[in-house]
């Protein structure tokens, strides 16, 4: 496996930075839809697991950003998301593979056991699609944006492949850059 210790300097010019920039921080002041909704769905996740200890759906899913969403996901929405719990379990493997990749102390298979979010999430979009009780689920990721949710996975999958192969890094603030010579080339 390739170790590279090039990163981007914070004194860099920021376009030059925003050019290279792949994925942004996951601690970015303002987290995009993707990000929100991926920890949304930790909190349902947390929930089914969590059941018998916290009735409380609504505190449980506050805490995990519920109410950051426009429009709010109703009870009935949160509940027809859990009808796909199984799905949902994959899309957040998924989110995991991506994570590992990107931590700071990196396990040495991370990227062998990286897998495409977006691949997830369309899977579980077509599990939501089969089942009858999960029409609430759906009329809420319409309205939500749902395009843009899966759009925001292909880039976050490319930036993680492109991490992979060499091309990117973790950058000093956490983001996934471009490295220059990639960049030179043609890759970016």
């Amino acid at each position: 496996m390739l170790i590279v210790s090039h990163t981007v300097s914070r004194s860099a010019p920021a376009s030059r930075r925003a050019s290279d920039l792949l994925w942004p921080s996951l601690e970015d002041s303002k987290p995009d839809l993707l990000t929100r909704f991926m920890r949304f769905l930790r909190g349902c996740n947390d929930y089914v697991e969590n059941s018998l200890w916290r009735r409380d759906m609504s505190e449980t899913l506050r805490l995990h950003g519920r109410d950051e969403f426009r429009p709010v996901p109703s009870q009935a929405a949160v509940i027809s998301l859990l009808a796909a719990w199984s799905e949902l379990r994959k899309v957040l493997m998924a989110d995991d593979a991506f994570l590992a990749l990107v931590h700071p102390d990196m396990p040495e298979d991370a990227p062998d056991q990286f897998q495409s979010l977006k691949a997830a999430l369309v899977w579980f979009r077509i599990g939501l699609d089969r089942d009858v009780r999960t029409v609430e689920a759906r009329n809420w990721l319409d309205a939500l944006g749902w395009r843009d949710i899966l759009t925001l996975a292909e880039k976050r999958d490319q930036a993680a492949e492109r991490l992979i192969a060499g091309t990117a890094i973790v950058g000093p603030e956490g983001n996934i850059v471009a490295l220059p010579a990639a960049r030179r080339e043609g890759a970016v």
